[in-house]
């Protein structure tokens, strides 16, 4: 009967064990899909922050230098306005578009790498966990 007894108590206390496992796994999960959904970025990536919710993930120094370009915009476009209204660009700039509306005159090489930037977001957020259930309910997601 004692046998019987400290079998069972060692499969309760795996059972609790499996359990607290299983519950910050969950946890951890959760977490991870939020910081997906927020936009959060990897190691080493910034929010680009070209203008309002732009949430593009870049490296802090073309952060350093998106704001330089949003503070020179007044600069880069065409005095009086012309073909394309207020926001017509001097000769030699290009209007950004890194996000929609986004009208700042830069040189085109900034454009270029703004629409790279665009193409590469999904790789720079935290990406979704593989297990998104409990152990007990695992579910695998083959990339």
């Amino acid at each position: 009967a004692s046998d019987k007894a400290a079998s069972d108590k060692a499969a309760a206390d795996k059972l609790a064990e499996d359990k607290a496992a299983a519950d910050k796994l969950a946890a951890a999960n959760a977490a991870q899909v939020q910081a997906h959904r927020d936009g959060i970025c990897t190691t080493g990536f910034v929010w680009r922050e070209a203008g309002p919710g732009d949430k593009v993930c870049v490296t802090p120094p073309l952060r350093t230098q998106v704001a330089a370009e949003n503070r020179a915009a007044g600069a880069n476009r065409q005095p009086g306005g012309g073909p394309y209204g207020p926001n017509t660009c001097r000769q030699g700039f290009v209007w950004r578009e890194a996000v929609a509306g986004d009208v700042v005159c830069v040189v085109p090489a900034s454009r270029q790498q703004a629409a790279a930037d665009n193409a590469a977001a999904a790789s720079r957020v935290v990406p979704l966990p593989l297990t998104i259930r409990r152990p007990s309910l695992t579910t695998r997601v083959v990339r």
